[in-house]
């Protein structure tokens, strides 16, 4: 999840691509043209960062350890990502040699001092300063807090992980997804710093190579052992509470941290909104598989923007709704917040959707945010009931255009230019269709568990989950992706539904595409009542079904649950 201050702008305006990639402050495609892309030379097993953050100055300084493995034959030189706002000042292999190296272009390549074999180990430090600032929502934000304390916060999806440390961005490849993560953050003695992952230790003091200028400092070291994308990687320092409990989740056999961090001035706010996470957590547990890090932590840090998903560290900005309303104090999200706390709901289904289970290349981007808004519905229905639900899901495809925009974002795009608002809306409610095609909610639910057991903690495309849902309902469904994910549009249905007599008549058209919709037809018959689902083809078409007896309270059943725009009248004339 990424939005900015434009978001709404994006959804309710045509903005040409070059104004957006401006506004939104993308980096370069780097590495992405003809010519050959050294970071698929290697792979990257694990990031051990050591972090100063320096509040008076805005500036950041640290130590990066990139544990790498070669994956072709003489390998010789090494290219890493990071914004050329940093000074790098000293590469080393894990031998502590130095390296010579070249900046440029947002990135840096070092050349090793002999070449490796394919399969060999190898580690790369780089040692570097900058003062990266905010970019909108994304960037690395230094502002203060009500009491003017610090408060330090990074997102980074956007505009790629290598704005604040050097890496091998998931931004361009995201299919190379790192076997954990480790991270000390060097703060001022008097704050507290939190990453992803388990609090190992709190050291006081820096290491050798920050220079304190007098100022006490404390050290916290993170470890993260599981995997993730570099954005989910997460710098937050702030005077925080910390408050500490446990959580039973369904399936796993032993209790989960439940941290949350959270300014002292908002401290009360935040016990009463985050009473809903045990439920939160047991409903996408019960639903997508067990909590995906249970030897982490499940934590929730408040952030000075909207939110964000960082694995184990769960950015939450919003406006405490819950507190709003039992105080009787206006929400200031109020429209965002209208069906739950928008922020917590749907970041917290990024733990399983975008960090369990991540995209291969960012054309099946909407693994992540398709299947994160889904996942609001299927609170939404855990919480209240399925008509809800519906109506939920109603909302939000009401303003998908019926002719332009497809799922499948192309053939291994950059995170920029593979992001769109129409992943989030449309990737629910498609499956929120398909859920409705395939008619049998036992085989659904075994489908979306099986699809994130199956490929938690890697990558996954669209086909894969196409596989889970072959395999579980015996059916091929490469009409439904064709159409629905890598085609354009939605559906738009027009037409009657009457009785002639004895006979059920459809006369339907069926435009914008080559959609194949089903119609579940409904109807009382001799005392009893009958159903017959019929397919709509493309165009114009006419069905009849004939029935022994006059057909009496004709219905269309759940059309709702299909995306698009549909008038269709019904009558027993």
């Amino acid at each position: 999840m990424r939005f900015r201050f434009l978001r709404a702008l994006l959804w309710t305006t045509a903005l040409c691509p070059t104004l957006i990639a401006s506004a939104l402050a993308l980096p370069p495609d780097t590495g992405t043209g003809t010519a050959h892309d050294l970071r698929e030379d290697y792979d990257v097993k694990r990031y051990d960062l050591e972090l100063a953050v320096r509040p008076s100055t805005q500036t950041l300084e640290g130590e990066v350890d990139i544990v790498a493995v070669a994956l072709v034959d003489g390998l010789a030189s090494v290219r890493l990502d990071l914004y050329d706002l940093h000074e790098v000042l000293a590469v080393r292999d894990g031998a502590g040699n130095e390296l010579e190296f070249d900046r440029g272009d947002n990135g840096l390549v070092a050349r090793l001092t002999e070449r490796l074999a394919k399969k060999t180990e190898f580690t790369i430090t780089v040692r570097y300063r900058g003062k990266p600032v905010g970019q909108g929502f994304d960037g690395f934000h230094w502002v203060t807090t009500e009491a003017k304390r610090p408060w330090i916060n990074t997102a980074c999806q956007g505009l790629g992980a290598h704005y604040w440390y050097p890496c091998k961005a998931s931004y361009f490849h995201p299919e190379d997804k790192p076997e954990g993560i480790s991270m000390a953050i060097v703060c001022p003695a008097d704050l507290y710093g939190v990453s992803n992952g388990r609090l190992v230790e709190v050291v006081e003091g820096a290491p050798d190579w920050f220079d304190t200028k007098g100022t006490e400092y404390k050290t916290y070291r993170w470890r993260h052992d599981y995997p993730l994308e570099t954005y989910a990687a997460s710098l937050n320092v702030a005077p925080y509470v910390v408050v500490e409990q446990e959580l039973d989740v369904p399936g796993i056999g032993k209790k989960v941290p439940f941290i949350y961090y959270v300014l002292p001035e908002n401290a009360e706010k935040a016990a009463l909104q985050f009473r809903q996470v045990p439920e939160l957590v047991r409903i996408y547990s019960e639903a997508f598989g067990p909590f995906p890090f249970p030897d982490s932590k499940f934590a929730l840090v408040e952030t000075n923007f909207w939110g964000m998903e960082h694995s184990t560290a769960v950015a939450y900005g919003s406006s405490y709704p819950a507190w709003c309303e039992e105080n009787g104090v206006a929400d200031p999200r109020a429209k965002r917040n209208r069906w739950f706390d928008y922020i917590l709901i749907h970041e917290v289904a990024h733990e399983w959707w975008g960090n369990a289970v991540s995209a291969e290349h960012w054309g099946h981007f909407w693994i992540h945010e398709g299947f994160g808004t889904y996942a609001e519905g299927v609170y939404v229905e855990a919480t209240r009931d399925r008509e809800t639900a519906d109506r939920f899901f109603a909302q939000k495809g009401s303003n998908i255009s019926t002719r332009r925009g497809r799922l499948y974002r192309g053939d291994k795009p950059t995170s920029g230019k593979a992001y769109s608002g129409l992943l989030y809306s449309k990737g629910a409610c498609v499956l929120h269709t398909l859920r409705h095609y395939v008619n049998d909610d036992a085989i659904w639910w075994k489908t979306l568990r099986d699809f994130n057991l199956a490929y938690r903690y890697g990558n996954a495309s669209t086909e894969d989950f196409r596989g889970v849902l072959r395999a579980n309902t015996g059916r091929e469904w490469k009409r439904f992706f064709d159409e629905w994910v890598y085609g354009e549009g939605t559906p738009k249905l027009g037409g009657s539904v009457h009785v002639e007599g004895t006979t059920i008549v459809v006369e339907a058209i069926n435009e914008n595409g080559t959609f194949h919709v089903p119609l579940d037809l409904a109807w009382s018959e001799g005392g009893e009542r009958r159903q017959e689902r019929v397919w709509i083809d493309p165009g114009r078409s006419k069905l009849e079904i004939e029935c022994e007896g006059k057909p009496r309270d004709l219905a269309i059943e759940s059309l709702v649950r299909l995306l698009g725009r549909h008038t269709i009248e019904v009558s027993d004339g």
